[in-house]
């Protein structure tokens, strides 16, 4: 099992001031530095904010409000590959496809969403914590065929337990 805990920048589309990152995998192992499994997956790609206005235009003294919202999520098959440790750390390298719903709310409302397939690719450094337990740091690009949310990076903390 692995589950990471992170945050996304370099969105492409608007919003994109990036946000909060999370995924979860079941991997199994295929060999001795393989392991493939299926990943759930959900990645906040910003908000925009700004001021309420009038009918004119005119920006109302009541402060900003969120005006929209955007946010990947999905389930992914993945394939992980290892390194021989060096140094108390193993490098890690990750690849996934799988399908994509990026979705744009305002304050829970459904503003629209669009369905996609896409990949991503990683790499990070692993250290054993124990026999079964692991802690690492990783760096993940996001590729969607879509014109809403075409990519991202997202780079956090993952734990693993074997």
């Amino acid at each position: 099992l692995a589950g990471s805990l992170g945050g996304t920048f370099a969105v492409l589309g608007e919003p994109n001031g990036g946000g909060a990152s999370a995924s979860l995998a079941a991997l199994w192992p295929v060999s001795e530095r393989l392991a493939f499994g299926v990943m759930v997956h959900g990645d906040d790609a910003g908000a925009r904010v700004d001021s309420l206005r009038d009918e004119s235009g005119v920006a109302l003294d009541v402060g900003e409000v969120e005006q929209a919202h955007r946010a990947a999520w999905g389930v992914s098959w993945r394939l992980d590959a290892t390194a021989r440790p060096r140094f108390g750390l193993t490098p890690v390298a990750s690849a996934t496809w799988g399908a994509y719903r990026v979705a744009d709310d305002a304050q829970g409302r459904d503003l629209g969403h669009v369905g996609s397939v896409g990949w991503s690719l990683a790499a990070g450094l692993r250290r054993d914590l124990g026999p079964h337990v692991g802690l690492g740091a990783y760096v993940r690009y996001h590729r969607l065929f879509n014109e809403t949310e075409g990519r991202f990076v997202s780079a956090g903390l993952e734990g693993t337990w074997r």
